[in-house]
């Protein structure tokens, strides 16, 4: 419970927003959906700001990517047919795994879960990872200045305490966005590149039960061009852990020739020569070392099943003259 909460505003205008968080003496926090807000036991928050009526719930799609806003809560995400699409499915099926509970992701939002960062426990994080996602943020500023009267030329009224808004808004990758946000800055939307036509994604998880919190997930993209795997991605994440992308792995798959059928033995290869360093944490509920282990095997299964799917659809644009 936030017990020291002295202030609530109610905005409707992002740059109003911004000036609030922009303060000095007075601690305050967007509220999202509330879902992790709430729960923390924090007693330097002295005020909130509601969001909810900024307009920044929204799904849309143009040249540029994928455009989600920071309102759009997990069931919206769930929900939406043109996620059910996008990259194989990844962010509505992550979205529903990322808690069992209808009643949370109707509450919890896309810009809340960044912002909690592993607090949130949330799948929906490796895979934005794996895509490549970037966030955009805003910060605002005021400045005060005292206007002189004009010259005799330009004659003018002197203005004292004239104050002069201005915002900056810049975009962090996801896998940086708790190191290089600063507490000002507001989120406001995220950006994920489209995929292309010959490409494949998946989605892996390690778990007690199905409903439970992943021990270990993974997510994997794939995309072939000209008989070449041109972009891969893979990144692991789970409980307690932020999500980690494969650089080495990455690199030894890109520009390596769709192999047909499917190669095991390469892929075995690349992921045990790209994941000698990986270190994942140790958690209450599982050891770094059993993550690591399972990291083998899951990274696999999340390889294999998207350089399937990219292969295939590479034959069926190469069929329709895409």
């Amino acid at each position: 419970m936030l017990l020291k909460l002295v202030e609530y505003h109610w905005a409707e205008d992002i740059d109003d927003v911004l000036l609030l968080l922009g303060r000095l003496d007075v601690k305050t926090v967007p509220l999202a959906g509330g879902t992790h807000l709430l729960s923390l036991q924090d007693e330097t928050i002295e005020a909130v700001v509601d969001l909810r009526d900024l307009g920044l719930a929204y799904i849309s799609e143009d040249r540029q990517g994928l455009h989600i806003g920071a309102m759009t809560t997990l069931q919206q995400l769930a929900d939406e047919p043109l996620l059910k699409e996008f990259a194989s499915g990844l962010l509505a099926r992550s979205a529903l795994l990322s808690s069992s509970s209808h009643l949370i992701r109707n509450g919890a939002t896309l810009g809340g879960t960044l912002g909690a960062g592993i607090a949130a426990q949330a799948d929906l994080l490796t895979v934005l990872a794996a895509l490549d996602a970037e966030v955009v943020v805003r910060s605002g500023s005021k400045t005060q200045l005292d206007l002189s009267g004009g010259t005799l030329q330009r004659p003018g009224l002197p203005l004292a305490g004239v104050i002069f808004k201005g915002k900056q808004e810049r975009r962090i990758a996801s896998t940086s966005l708790q190191l290089e946000r600063r507490p000002s800055e507001l989120i406001i939307e995220v950006i994920i590149p489209h995929p292309s036509v010959a490409s494949g994604a998946s989605f892996q998880r390690v778990a007690r039960t199905p409903n439970d919190v992943a021990l270990l997930n993974a997510a994997a993209i794939v995309e072939t061009q000209n008989g070449l795997y041109s972009r891969v991605r893979l990144a692991f994440g789970g409980r307690g852990m932020e999500p980690v992308r494969m650089p080495v792995v990455e690199r030894q798959l890109e520009g390596q020739p769709v192999i047909q059928p499917f190669n095991n033995t390469a892929l075995i290869a690349a992921l045990q020569a790209g994941m000698v360093n990986f270190r994942p944490a140790s958690d209450l509920l599982v050891s770094g070392s059993y993550r690591r282990v399972s990291a083998m095997s899951v990274g696999y299964r999340a390889l294999e099943e998207a350089m399937t799917i990219a292969s295939w659809r590479s034959m069926l644009a190469s069929e329709k003259g895409v």
